[in-house]
């Protein structure tokens, strides 16, 4: 098993059984991850900058992809600062690989807006959600893992792992009966920081072992094929963008393995999530 090498498929197994208490679910999950929990350098530390990063790499890309870009970031821009003066295409560029080109422009921005805050994140709920690209589980995530106060943090192996344990027949359930969970485990879950990274981990030993559980959350629906998406069609023109410098239009059609009309529709929504500048017959990355 790749993300848990010292385990076994026995001892996996016996794992497959949680209590149904909440109070003994928590010891439960804080014992695996004593024994097989996974460490990661953005696990080792409270810095406000480094849970941001590592926040808006792992949405939807895996760990392994993530570890390398994280140690090239914080080795261009090591900090927030740094990371606010930095040109919008070499950050792009260095994005290349992890997908999902947007999270990059976020980034960008909301070490912008940090300089209101002396060029770091502060530990308020409501401020944080104004900033761009936070979202609530961003938000739980640098209150919990920085400055360790109380937060409910769910996300996508966390919601597995509550699915799993405590909704094993139920279908269609909401993400707020899963807060709530949270709401009541957190008086036994002692440092949120650990805790959460215990059920994370607890949850991605799950994926191993049973049919996904998310698949009976309210809010699932499957992935899209990639191949001749809309996502293709924008991941490809940021790429030949990023590398060939401006272009028109009719010089990209050339370029893509794309009908103009999936090219037209892929440069608009670019350009209208600020990632390509249009100026004049040319797009580019925008800087």
């Amino acid at each position: 098993m790749k993300d848990f090498p010292s385990l076994d498929e026995a001892v996996a197994a016996s794992y497959l059984e949680p209590p149904v208490s909440y109070q003994a679910f928590a010891a439960f999950v804080l014992d695996f991850y004593d024994h097989y929990g996974r460490t990661f350098p953005w696990r080792e530390t409270d810095d406000v900058y480094r849970v941001l990063l590592s926040e808006m790499m792992l949405q939807q890309t895996q760990t392994g992809r993530v570890l390398e870009k994280y140690r090239e970031f914080l080795s261009l821009w090591p900090s927030l600062e740094d990371l606010a003066f930095a040109p919008f295409d070499q950050l792009l560029d260095h994005w290349r690989g992890l997908g999902y080109n947007r999270r990059a422009l976020n980034l960008k921005k909301c070490a912008q807006a940090s300089g209101a805050y002396g060029y770091t994140l502060p530990c308020d709920e409501k401020a944080l959600l104004a900033l761009p690209g936070i979202g609530p589980s961003t938000a739980a995530a640098i209150i919990a893992f920085s400055y360790h106060k109380p937060a409910i943090y769910l996300e996508t192996n966390i919601r597995r792992v509550l699915l799993f344990a405590f909704h094993p027949q139920e279908e269609g359930v909401d993400d707020r009966i899963l807060r709530d969970d949270l709401k009541r485990l957190l008086p036994f879950a002692g440092d949120g920081k650990r805790w959460y990274y215990a059920l994370m981990d607890y949850g991605v030993l799950l994926k191993h072992l049973v049919p996904n559980p998310n698949a009976r959350s309210k809010g699932y629906h499957r992935q899209s094929r990639f191949e001749g998406s809309s996502r293709q069609v924008r991941g490809m023109l940021v790429h030949v963008l990023s590398e060939s410098g401006a272009r028109d239009a009719q010089t990209l059609y050339g370029m893509l393995p794309f009908d103009s009309e999936s090219i037209d529709k892929a440069l608009s929504g670019l350009v209208r999530d600020g990632l390509v500048s249009h100026v004049g017959r040319l797009y580019r990355i925008s800087r």
